[in-house]
């Protein structure tokens, strides 16, 4: 009987382990994979020597890989979707370092609304980047700077409604910024609301940006930051502009970012762009702005180069400004 009760029990496990059909090919998620380079080279123009180099020495010159960026992601089904996005570039250590940028879960709630658990871009920079379109000759102004970060760890959400009429994207985030650990209790909480009444194929996105730190200790003044932004894109030119204040007890910086890409279609384009920042208005001499100027080609998608001109002038030495020319290029799929 013995026997027979285990012979009619592995003769089951058998059959459900039969009946249990394993998943095929086609049934798994597809991945996609992307990879984008960031490369530039470039030739020092400065009148003054840096630091790096004593006078007398050769103009200094350099070729560099400013980021490389390697991208999956997978659509698990109508409503959960993956990515990970890793990231490298040059530490202040000076050295390439890889990175994780992105890693998140995506929960579409509905056809407007999509939620994000993890590491995903933040409301601002992301935005800005987006519309600038030209990341791999700068960050978007406040990246630039260091005032915001382009990702964080959190949860995000972002909406679209009325054909783009009306878009928004807020984040509870560490604050830190994706390449650094937490550090505190400080989270900081991010909304940008905005209103493009044109929404087509022109474009006038106007918007507002807020962030906060919440949760700080009594000790400590939270850091706000504010963002007006306004832009203005069609076929032969875009036009982007930003005015940004930071934040923090008796501490308060202010600057401005505007930048102008006249397209020539299928020949090249003319770029150039003004940031301004002054991190305390209340101190002389702590504000530097930039100029870049120059031509770009788009060859294919995510295939780019450009020749631009680069300078900077510190206001505690407005006669020697840093400046440099630069063949910046991107290449990716």
């Amino acid at each position: 009987m013995r026997t027979a009760h285990i012979s009619f029990a592995s003769v089951a496990v058998i059959s459900a382990a039969l009946s249990i059909q394993p998943a095929r090919a086609s049934d798994a998620p597809e991945i996609k994979t992307g990879a984008l380079i960031f490369a530039h080279y470039g030739v020092d123009m400065s009148e003054q020597p840096t630091e790096e180099y004593e006078a007398g020495d050769p103009r200094p010159n350099e070729f560099d890989i400013d980021r490389v960026y390697l991208d999956f992601k997978t659509k698990i089904d109508d409503t959960f979707s993956a990515r990970i996005t890793t990231d490298v570039g040059r530490t202040n250590d000076k050295k390439l370092e890889l990175f994780l940028k992105y890693a998140f879960l995506q929960v579409q709630a509905s056809d407007d609304i999509k939620f994000r658990f993890g590491s995903a871009g933040t409301p601002q920079v992301g935005f800005s980047d987006k519309f600038w379109g030209q990341r791999w000759l700068a960050k978007s102004f406040t990246d630039q700077e260091k005032i915001l970060s382009s990702a964080d760890l959190g949860v995000h959400a972002l909406g679209k409604h009325a054909d783009g009429l009306f878009s928004w994207s807020t984040a509870i985030i560490n604050g830190e910024g994706y390449g650094n650990p937490e550090v505190d209790t400080d989270k900081a909480a991010q909304l940008r609301l905005t209103v493009d009444p044109l929404h087509g194929d022109t474009k006038l996105p106007i918007s507002i940006f807020a962030s906060r730190d919440v949760f700080t200790h009594e000790d400590i003044d939270p850091t706000t930051t504010l963002v007006a932004s306004m832009g203005f894109s069609q076929e032969y030119v875009d036009v982007w502009g930003e005015y940004v204040t930071d934040t923090a007890g008796d501490l308060g910086g202010a600057g401005v970012s505007t930048n102008v890409v006249a397209k020539v279609p299928d020949l090249f384009n003319v770029v150039a762009r003004y940031d301004m920042w002054d991190p305390d208005t209340e101190t002389d001499l702590d504000a530097h702005a930039t100029i870049r100027a120059g031509l770009t080609k788009d060859f294919a998608k995510k295939i780019s180069a450009g020749l631009i001109y680069e300078q900077t002038r510190e206001e505690t030495d407005m006669d020697n400004p840093s400046k440099g020319i630069f063949l910046r290029m991107q290449a990716g799929y």
